[in-house]
């Protein structure tokens, strides 16, 4: 059975700054402020989910291309257990990705 992940754009933004051939993260800013019962906060870590996983993984958890900017606005799509975020399948892409842009925008129609 194929499970179809949702994918929330709400606001969620990384901080980069570019460092001659690397880029820094720096936490990303969650537009709830990572409080009980908003659609990105864990039980397991009392907090921001997404935040969470660019603290830890970074990019790692990225599926999109853009170019590099000060702020990236992106869309993330979590499922799996609400209380051990160790068992959780996270993932987010660049809004202004163009693949998903278009998707995302045939499904608003």
């Amino acid at each position: 059975m194929i499970k179809e992940m949702k994918w929330n754009v709400d606001g969620h933004r990384l901080l980069l700054t570019v460092n001659k051939s690397s880029i820094d993260i720096s936490p990303s800013i969650c537009p709830h402020g990572g409080v009980t019962g908003s659609p990105c906060y864990h039980e397991g870590i009392n907090g921001c989910a997404v935040n969470y996983f660019i603290n830890v993984y970074g990019l790692e958890t990225n599926h999109g291309t853009v170019a590099a900017s000060e702020t990236l606005e992106v869309a993330w799509s979590m499922d799996g257990s609400q209380w051990d975020i160790d068992l959780v399948e996270f993932s987010m892409i660049p809004v202004n990705d163009p693949n998903f842009a278009d998707w995302l925008s045939s499904v608003a129609e």
